[in-house]
């Protein structure tokens, strides 16, 4: 797909921006969906068109994605509270709906969701794939339930001839987290700031490999199908994190390890770092099994240790 007017929208993000690097070297002609406010100047370097615009803003959306033969979704809300759900369901689902109508339909569209949409695993002992129902009790989790429903649109759109795929990475890391979306945990440990941990865990992927996957499986990726992009290797409860965190930063702080309900009575009181409802969502075992992805793509994420090195290394420099 080497010279391909391709549209990424969330291109200012963590993934967006490593996404972005590895089209520009694929030979595409990138354009980028960026909101007013947002310094689209690290874009514009590559040599990104950058049209001004918001995910929800459908006249928006027809005049980045005119012409594009190529388009990966990656915009989008990352929380966990409640109360934010309606905004919730305004960007990842109505933002997802909209762009869906607003691409050209002979367009290959790369639906970026994320290991949070496939839910939960029963038991740490079995990582969710592809195939898993989604758990009921992941309905009540906003960020989980709306990147479900709209990926659901995006299987949807497949289902009635529209050239989609979907992307289910796991938990970002690595260097370049520009908004400090995903890596804070990194820093909110080492800074003695975190304490409490509860069983649960994530599935932990680098940033810069989930972006080489994605230009994969937008080559040979089948439309209709989902890939979880993530790795056996980075399943890891919050214990075992943050022990990794702690030899490789070379700080190791205290910490207790609470049953949920009790983590969060505790969030209740005392609502930094996390809250409440962030607690819930940890306290549920993200494990992704990465096997199609390794079988399809090829893809071989790097070691979870690695991608700690490089993130706290980027972030001290």
């Amino acid at each position: 797909m080497s010279g391909t007017t391709t549209l990424v929208t969330g291109a200012s993000g963590f993934l967006g921006r490593h996404l972005v690097a590895a089209l520009v070297a694929r030979g595409d002609a990138v354009r980028a969906l960026v909101r007013e406010g947002t310094d689209a100047s690290p874009l514009e370097a590559e040599g990104v068109r950058v049209v001004r615009g918001d995910i929800t803003d459908a006249a928006a959306l027809r005049r980045a994605a005119d012409g594009c033969g190529a388009v990966f979704h990656l915009a989008g809300v990352v929380t966990h509270e409640r109360r934010r759900w309606e905004e919730l369901r305004r960007v990842n689902v109505e933002g997802t709906r909209r762009l869906l109508e607003a691409v050209d339909p002979a367009a290959r569209v790369v639906h970026v969701s994320s290991v949070a949409a496939v839910g939960p695993a029963p038991s740490p002992d079995r990582p969710a794939d592809e195939q898993q129902p989604f758990p009921a009790t992941a309905l009540r989790l906003p960020y989980a339930a709306t990147k479900r429903e709209a990926e659901q649109l995006a299987l949807d759109a497949a289902a009635t001839g529209a050239d989609v795929v979907v992307a289910n990475p796991g938990f970002l890391l690595g260097p370049g987290d520009v908004h400090g979306v995903s890596t804070w945990l990194i820093w909110a440990y080492l800074a003695g700031r975190l304490r409490v941990t509860t069983p649960g865990g994530l599935s932990f992927v680098d940033a810069r490999d989930v972006a080489a996957a994605l230009v994969t499986l937008s080559e040979c990726g089948r439309a209709g199908e989902r890939t979880i992009i993530a790795g056996s290797a980075g399943n890891l409860s919050w214990d075992e994190f943050f022990g990794r965190v702690a030899a490789i930063g070379g700080r190791r702080r205290w910490t207790v390890t609470l049953p949920a309900w009790l983590a969060v009575a505790g969030a209740t009181v005392v609502r930094k770092p996390v809250s409440p409802d962030e607690v819930r969502a940890a306290s549920h075992w993200w494990y992704g099994d990465g096997g199609r992805a390794g079988r399809g793509l090829g893809s071989r994420p790097r070691p979870v240790d690695e991608s700690i090195a490089d993130t706290i290394r980027d972030r001290r420099r």
